[in-house]
Formats: structure tokens, sequence, C-alpha cells
């Protein structure tokens, strides 16, 4: 499908088939002790995850008109069938810790619930229209889904559990820089584009950019490793402000999942094997601060947002690791919240914004406009960079 924001129909009901098996498929081997997982900030109790997916589908799927209540939670006009505890399982109704700390369904239990759920929504899907607003909350749960499939991936890497199957890291070729030129570009989806949309690539705008010339690729390994080797983590200089202080904090002096050997060699960890550091795929589990610190080191800088949207035309992106833009995640002028109200509105301004998608994005994800969004000192997720330099 060319674009991925107009998948209806049977391919509609097929990619929430394929992507339950996909979700299940990346926490079924996994041991009762390990959907658990011990507390971390980033990250959720496997069994919670599947639970909340499965409750976010019913939720938005089968549960009628939707509405804000006067405690300001959303709910819906009809009762649950399958996940029933809308307090525990919604996320903006419970703590992140609260997840650890609420009885959690038995394996069996939530396997078959999910099972359940997946045929009840898909009946539904069969009887709905074929139009855009008939589909939003069928595109809305497919989407949600594919973003907590990636979240159990984060979850395996992070832990050290072994590597699941069909998760290759693209390789890197190298190519000239792309040359931008000056000039009006659209950004976002304007309202009435076909299609589903995120509420924060509404309502689209008009830029205007300055010529900038923007790496092919994201930084590879190889070239992240010549700022280690500078020394680059122990110069302050290059970590000015607040990257300053996360410096101070981290208390090393290579990517978290880089390891250096006595005979001076780098590996780095993918899920729970060390491997030689492979120098042509991209860095990843780079934070925004060790981003910017490389830039600074290089004499570039990350690109904004626009700029990344913009060339997201004419360059090679997805696929690989997300990457970090120099802008806070903030509203579009005119900006109103979707349905799922707590979708963007609560991050504005305080996380920053990324763009692209993973080696662990599906492809459905993958759309120029996406806008994706994170802490800026986070590691854990899939995350690298590419540089931007103004062109005259």
């Amino acid at each position: 499908m060319d674009d991925p924001r107009l998948i209806r129909g049977n391919a509609l009901q097929t990619a929430l088939r394929r992507t339950r098996a996909r979700t299940l498929a990346a926490a079924e081997d996994l041991s009762p002790e390990q959907w658990l997982v011990p507390y971390d900030p980033g990250i959720q109790p496997v069994a919670w995850d599947l639970a909340h997916i499965g409750w976010f589908a019913e939720f938005w799927m089968l549960r009628g008109a939707h509405g804000l209540a006067s405690n300001g939670n959303i709910q819906a006009e009809r009762e649950a069938r399958f996940f029933v505890e809308d307090q525990h399982y919604d996320s903006a109704r419970i703590s992140h810790r609260g997840r650890w700390q609420i009885p959690l369904y038995e394996r069996a239990d939530l396997l078959a619930r999910l099972a359940d759920q997946l045929e009840a929504c898909c009946d539904h899907l069969a009887s709905c229209g074929d139009e855009d607003g008939d589909l939003y909350f069928a595109r809305l749960a497919l989407y949600h889904e594919l973003m907590h499939h990636e979240g159990l991936l984060w979850t395996r890497n992070l832990l050290a559990y072994p590597e699941p199957e069909g998760y290759p890291m693209r390789r890197v070729t190298a190519a000239p820089p792309h040359r931008q030129p000056s000039g009006s570009y659209e950004l976002g989806r304007r309202p009435g584009t076909p299609g589903f949309s995120f509420d924060n690539e509404e309502p689209g705008r008009s830029v205007e950019l300055e010529a900038f010339s923007i790496d092919a690729n994201p930084v590879t390994n190889g070239e992240f490793l010549h700022f280690v080797e500078a020394d680059g983590y122990r110069r302050e200089e290059l970590w000015p402000g607040i990257a300053g202080e996360y410096l101070r904090s981290i208390e090393r002096h290579h990517p978290t999942q880089w390891r250096r050997n006595d005979d001076g060699s780098y590996e780095h960890r993918r899920f729970d094997t060390w491997h030689p550091l492979p120098l042509d795929e991209p860095a990843v589990h780079i934070s925004a601060y060790e981003a910017e610190a490389y830039c600074h080191f290089a004499g570039r800088r990350l690109p904004s947002a626009a700029e990344w949207e913009v060339a997201a035309e004419d360059i090679s992106w997805g696929h690989s690791v997300w990457e970090w833009t120099a802008d806070p995640l903030a509203p579009y002028p005119g900006f109103r919240p979707g349905p799922y109200t707590t979708y963007s509105a609560p991050w504005f301004h305080w996380q920053r914004e990324m763009r692209g998608g993973a080696f662990a994005t599906d492809a459905l994800v993958h759309h120029r406009a996406y806008r994706n969004f994170f802490l800026p000192q986070r590691t854990d997720v899939f995350a690298g960079f590419r540089t931007v330099d103004d062109a005259s």
C-alpha cells in the first residue's frame, strides 16, 4: 500500500490480526517472571502492557460513543466485555508505578481475553462503513498496538532478554548529503486529507525554510566512534546547558550499550548478546543530549522537525533508528485534541520530537508526517540521529 494511512477493508482486518500475532510473539516466549519485569520508568509489566492493548481496542472500537466525565476521564457509553477495569488499564487513570501494584491477569486468562477481544473487534469492523470516519477508531487501535509492539521490543532489549527473530538493523552505505533549497513547504496533514491522522499532525501548516544540507543517512557507529575516541564525553564545552547536567549525571564515556575491550576495540549489546561494534550500522540508544554533543563536535546541528519532514521526500529513512530533532513537541497553530485527548496534549513542550522509524517499527507506522516524542535523556528507545548544516 502506498499510503498506510488509507488502510481499509480486508487489509485493515488482516493488519489487526497480523499485528496481534507479532505482539504475542514478542511476549509469549518470556517466563512468568519476565512478564512482570522489574520496575523501570521507561517500560511496563508485560502482562499489564498486553491487557492495556486489549483494553484500548475494546474501549475505542466496541464501547460506543465517548465523552468526558466530570472528573476529566474519558468515558464510554457501553460496559466492557473483556477488559472491565478501566481504572487499571486506561494509562491516563493509573500511575506508571501503579501498574506494578495491581493484580494482573494470569497468562492463560489474558491470552483468552485478547483472542475474544480481537474476534469481536474484527466482527465489528466487518459491519462498519468504509469512510474515514467509520474506520477512525479501528485505525487508531491498530497504530496504538503497533507502538506497543515496538515497546515490548524495547523492554526485551533493555532487560537483555533474548533477541526475537525478524528485526535486522539496516546497514548504511556512504552517500553525499542532500541539499534542500530554501522555499515554502507544507507540513503535517490538512483537515480533510483522506485517511487517518494523529491529532498532533493537524492542522497542517506552511513554513518558510532557508536552504540546508542534511546527512543522507543517520550517523553511524563508525562516525560516532570518532567522537568517543576524541574524549567527547569528557569535553564539557561540547555539552552546554542542560546537556552538561546530563553529562555529569551519567558517568560514562561512550553510549550506554557499548563497552570497551582491553585491546581498545568496542562491542555493543543487542538484546542479550554482545557483538563487535558494526561500524556501518546507525548508532542507536543515543540520547538527544549525546546527539547534540556529537553535533557540536562535528560542527553540525540536529535538524528541526520541519527540516526533517521536508527532506524526508528525498532522503532514505526508516527501518533503522528513530531520529532526534532539535525541537520540543509543540502543537501546530490551531491544534485541537482528537477523541483520544491524552495522546499528545499532556506531552507538549517538555518531550523532544523524533521522526522516522526504527528497525523494530512496523512499516504501517512509517510516515513522514508522523511525530514521535520522548524525553531527551532516554536511551532505551531505538533512537539515533542525523546532522544538518546551513547551506547558502
